[in-house]
């Protein structure tokens, strides 16, 4: 049989009273000072860690002639100028670009394809028209990955090894990340061009609403591709 034990408190014990909260109000005051410290760090620097954000999505290659120049959809007013830029300098033969998939209103042709337009913008900039394919994409591209599996099928068939890629500053990492999956096991070296935006660059992105908005939707779909294409 187990007896009970009766337990003994000893007066020490009896005297020790409540025990001590784990965080003082030394500890409090600490964090707190810590913190202000930061917040005042982080205005006194806030323009170097904004350009820094900006500055991560900038991908940006010394270029070297290659075979072809790739031209992503978009940003028609600045994309399309560099590419032909890019062709006079005599940087690479042929410019090739994804069709675009046409909206309602391209149906009913009240706007032109986004394609269009940028083919429209290179031949205006000298660039002959037989040196511009565009690539067909069955209900046209949506986005960078379907742009990059066009351009595959286009390396399979054809002589490439060197791309010259063009596309906005800040969709430059993205771009690159998904035309290295897309174009995994081909021979094909890439060559990333930063385009400048036409009214804010990664100095002063905050400071313009077409800039915050440009910034912040990329970083969602650079997280987006990073989870769905991983």
């Amino acid at each position: 049989m187990v007896l009970d034990r009766e337990v003994k408190i000893s007066p020490t014990d009896r005297n020790a009273g409540p025990l001590k909260p784990k965080h003082t109000l030394r500890d409090i005051l600490a964090v707190g000072a810590v913190l202000v410290v930061l917040v005042i760090l982080a205005f006194a620097f806030r323009s170097q860690i904004l350009t820094g954000i900006a500055d991560y999505l900038i991908v940006s290659d010394r270029l070297q002639s290659a075979d072809v120049i790739v031209l992503l959809n978009s940003d028609v007013n600045t994309r399309p100028f560099r590419a032909s830029e890019l062709y006079k300098q005599g940087l690479a033969p042929i410019i090739v670009i994804a069709r675009s998939e046409s909206s309602p209103t391209v149906d009913l042709g009240l706007v032109p394809n986004d394609t269009d337009i940028s083919v429209a913008v290179m031949e205006k900039q000298g660039v002959p028209a037989d040196k511009i394919i565009v690539l067909p994409f069955p209900g046209g591209v949506t986005s960078t990955f379907d742009e990059a599996a066009t351009v595959r099928q286009y390396v399979q068939v054809h002589q490439t090894h060197r791309i010259i890629l063009v596309t906005s500053a800040f969709h430059t990492r993205r771009a690159r990340w998904t035309f290295e999956k897309v174009l995994a096991g081909l021979p094909v070296t890439l060559e990333m061009v930063a385009v400048p935006y036409a009214g804010f660059d990664q100095t002063n992105w905050w400071k313009n609403e077409a800039g915050l908005i440009t910034l912040n939707n990329e970083y969602i779909k650079w997280f987006y591709y990073l989870f769905k294409y991983r």
